[in-house]
């Protein structure tokens, strides 16, 4: 079950809250499922059950966001905080809502503030709150706030000590987790017990995957924030402790190319590609035809007249399930999603006048069906996913104005297109990103980089 455990609360008696619970369990493995309709039932019956108990509350909210109503869901986190005040998971919840999916940044910052006010916060909660509201900062076009928050974060000695220890759990017994001053003391009470309760495996996996994911995201932000050599520190000692990490290996080469250290970038890159191979694609994916036709079907039926007439070039499609490593070591990042492809027109005979070089022209679309698929967790969100990509890949390379790219649902670039891709939109993650050579005028070798923001 998500959230605080249901014995926890009040009980009125052994078989209600084993109902309680019940609900709540199905209702979490029902969303997993994407059954969201039986996942709804599930969750009212466990608010009938107990209607001033905030897990029921917190995940309606879960379920309103997962069929597409964000309102609704920061209504529902906003009714759990109301019904406890001191229970975190709502207000980070609505803090991402705001930021992710209603675009309210300040106010998704609002509920940041607050929940670093409440009385008990793990030192993981309090670097998950800090990166959410350093995004929501960055997100207002704020550089100063953001970079002070993560400058001063005491957190993160935990972090790192807590990603040390669980990649060489014989060091446990070296340490007394009795004293909440010691970082390393603090990071073996984390990998060992749930209050009075020691962990089981699963549950410390589950953790050291949190931990990482938190490690991930501090050195996306500080990238984002243009400060490439701390996150390769900190990425390069979690290497040596998890070398078979791909979201660890894809970070570092991102940080290598903005410090425009090409050939580690390059070698960062295979790897990240060779790991991510390592993984099986989803069964829902659709296959490399099914994409294809999706693909000329997003682009046929575009209302922008410049890209709608792409189709009649025609456009070549080619779906693979990731770039080829050439064209990684040219420098595409290997978990791009859909790259324009182009070349020059031959340049005049020896003897005429000399002119510009000619612009690209658009020869092609490359499409990714695995590294879409990471941003997705059903066939329908791969959809959104697709058509979003496509759609911005092309209405960067044609030159979209910000009013043309709103009316398709991507977020503007801005007058400064390399300035502003990073904080354009967000969503883990992932989350979505833009390097590379001057839009528009050549092969970008990086791809986007900005997080993928596919509307519901």
């Amino acid at each position: 079950m998500k959230g605080r455990d249901a014995e926890d609360s009040d009980d009125f008696g052994f078989g209600e809250a084993s109902r309680y619970a019940a609900h709540l369990d199905r209702g979490w493995a029902l969303l997993d499922r994407g059954d969201h309709a039986a996942a709804r039932t599930s969750a009212e019956h466990a608010a009938e059950a107990r209607p001033d108990d905030p897990d029921a509350a917190v995940l309606l909210g879960a379920v309103s966001l997962a069929e597409g109503n964000a309102d609704d869901g920061l209504r529902w986190y906003e009714r759990a905080i109301e019904l406890d005040p001191e229970y975190l998971e709502p207000y980070t919840a609505a803090a991402q809502v705001c930021l992710y999916d209603l675009d309210d940044p300040a106010r998704g910052l609002r509920y940041c503030s607050d929940a670093l006010e409440l009385e008990v916060l793990s030192p993981f909660d309090r670097l998950d709150l800090h990166l959410v509201a350093a995004e929501c900062e960055l997100s207002l076009g704020l550089l100063v706030e953001p970079r002070r928050r993560l400058a001063t974060l005491d957190e993160e000695a935990v972090l790192m000590s807590t990603l040390r220890l669980a990649a060489q759990p014989e060091l446990l017994d070296e340490f007394d987790d009795q004293d909440p001053d010691d970082d390393k003391a603090v990071a073996v009470l984390y990998l060992r017990r749930d209050g009075d309760e020691e962990l089981d495996e699963e549950e410390r996996v589950e953790r050291i995957g949190r931990a990482l994911q938190l490690a991930f995201r501090l050195a996306r932000m500080r990238l984002d924030l243009g400060d490439a050599e701390t996150p390769t520190g900190s990425l390069t000692e979690i290497l040596r402790w998890y070398p078979g990490e791909p979201d660890a290996w894809g970070l570092v080469s991102e940080a290598h190319f903005r410090a425009s250290r090409l050939p580690e970038a390059s070698v960062a890159a295979l790897k990240t590609l060779e790991l991510d191979h390592e993984l099986p694609v989803p069964d829902w994916v659709p296959s490399f035809a099914l994409v294809h036709r999706r693909v000329v079907q997003v682009v046929k039926e575009c209302p922008e007249p410049i890209i709608g007439a792409l189709v009649d070039i025609p456009l070549t499609v080619m779906v693979r399930d990731a770039p080829a490593p050439e064209l990684v070591m040219e420098g595409v990042d290997p978990r791009v999603a859909v790259l324009a492809l182009a070349g020059r027109p031959g340049m005049l005979l020896d003897g005429a006048e000399e002119t510009e070089p000619p612009p690209p022209q658009l020869t092609g679309l490359a499409v990714y069906r695995r590294n879409l698929a990471r941003f997705a967790r059903d066939p329908e969100q791969f959809d959104q996913q697709l058509r979003f990509s496509v759609l911005d890949e092309l209405a960067t390379f044609v030159g979209l104005p910000d009013d043309a790219r709103g009316r398709l649902g991507l977020p503007p670039l801005g007058p400064d297109p390399s300035a502003s891709l990073t904080s354009a939109g967000v969503v883990p993650p992932s989350t979505d990103e833009a390097e590379g050579e001057e839009t528009g005028k050549s092969k970008r070798k990086r791809g986007r980089r900005r997080r993928s923001r596919a509307p519901n």
